[in-house]
């Protein structure tokens, strides 16, 4: 509710407000409040009352919270990326883990805060020597990481999402996969002609799981995976169901969407039908959480939120999957997936080369 003086007094306001596409609040009182792992990226609360609340796992990123009263609030893994922080009282919060890389601190008061392996503004992890953008000489001697892929490949864009979450410096090198990828050049990168590849210094690597593993290894902040034993499983399994069940039962649809193997209507019922089984089994995982692994984005959302966004465009509906389809939603609202989300116009550019590859598979 608002109160009587124009003050903002709950969360279930300021959320409404915000899904609405207000982004510029005043007089927001919230001691106390509940909002963790919201979605409030870009969001000005300037000179805002939330000290005490509990803004965990929260997604703020861009967000202005100058002169704002944070004292004693949850931060714990909150992604602050670009936010700024001009005047903020921080005294007594807890930061740890959170994401403050690009962040404006300056005049901030950050006594008794804690900052615990936190990602500071200048990429450096807290309590830990070695800059999260420049790595460590024994692990990539000093170099950015650099990405081989192509801007429709699912299995490329996971690594991509994976790198911009992490908020860590690396380089894109477009492959047109028009035979490039068969080049000598390319060859030496990766034998098999595939993307995507990651390549550290003089250490390479392919397969997209095994790049993705890579990744939480050397940039364990923000986490991708879970520590509790039975939500690590769910991610692992949502990832190779994704794989080993999901794309192979794609790829008849596929095929018939670019006319190679065209199928009549028994086919492609037999099709839609083998989709929902999996989809099935997804809907089941969710379990009423917002992702995969929980409350946090993981792997596993990386991994499935590749392909199963795209179903509809492949003639494959998700009405009758309510979880999957808000969890699609929720994925679109990321920057990550805005941002690597390919145009029409590469869509165009690609097709040709889409319906080679195809019928070659």
């Amino acid at each position: 509710m608002t109160g009587r003086d124009g003050e903002l007094r709950t969360t279930d306001e300021l959320l409404k407000r915000y899904k609405a596409g207000e982004r510029e609040f005043e007089q927001v009182r919230l001691s106390g409040a509940d909002l963790h792992n919201t979605i409030l990226h870009g969001i000005d609360l300037s000179e805002a009352i939330l000290n005490q609340a509990n803004l965990s796992r929260a997604d703020l990123r861009g967000a202005d919270l100058s002169w704002v009263d944070l004292s004693g609030a949850d931060l714990r893994g909150a992604d602050l990326r670009g936010a700024i922080l001009t005047r903020a009282d921080l005294s007594g919060a807890n930061l740890s883990h959170a994401n403050l890389l690009r962040a404006d601190l300056s005049l901030a008061n950050l006594e008794e805060a804690n900052l615990s392996e936190a990602i500071l503004p200048d990429g450096t992890i807290q309590g830990v020597i070695t800059p999260l953008e420049e790595e460590d000489a024994d692990d990539t001697g000093g170099t950015v990481l650099r990405l081989y892929y192509h801007p429709v490949s699912w299995n490329a864009r996971r690594v991509w999402i994976a790198l911009l979450e992490k908020g860590i410096s690396f380089e894109l090198v477009a492959l047109r996969l028009d035979g490039d990828q068969r080049s000598p050049q390319f060859r030496e990168v990766n034998p098999f002609g595939q993307v995507p590849v990651l390549v550290d210094g003089e250490f390479t690597v392919f397969e997209s799981l095994a790049i993705l593993d890579y990744i939480e290894a050397i940039a364990p902040y923000p986490p991708l995976l879970p520590r509790e034993p039975k939500a690590l499983a769910t991610v692992r399994m949502i990832e190779m169901l994704t794989v080993n069940e999901l794309l192979p039962r794609l790829m008849p649809l596929m095929r018939h969407e670019f006319g190679e193997t065209p199928l009549d209507e028994s086919g492609l019922k037999a099709v839609h039908e083998s989709l929902d089984e999996v989809l099935e089994v997804f809907e089941d995982k969710l379990q009423g959480n917002p992702y995969f692994g929980g409350p946090a984005l993981s792997l596993a959302d990386i991994v499935a939120g590749t392909v199963i966004p795209w179903l509809p465009r492949n003639g494959h509906l998700l009405p009758q999957f309510p979880q999957l389809q808000g969890w699609c939603d929720l994925l679109h609202q990321r920057d990550t997936w805005t941002q690597t989300e390919p145009t029409e116009s590469e869509l165009a550019a690609a097709k040709s080369h889409l319906r080679q590859l195809l019928a070659t598979t």
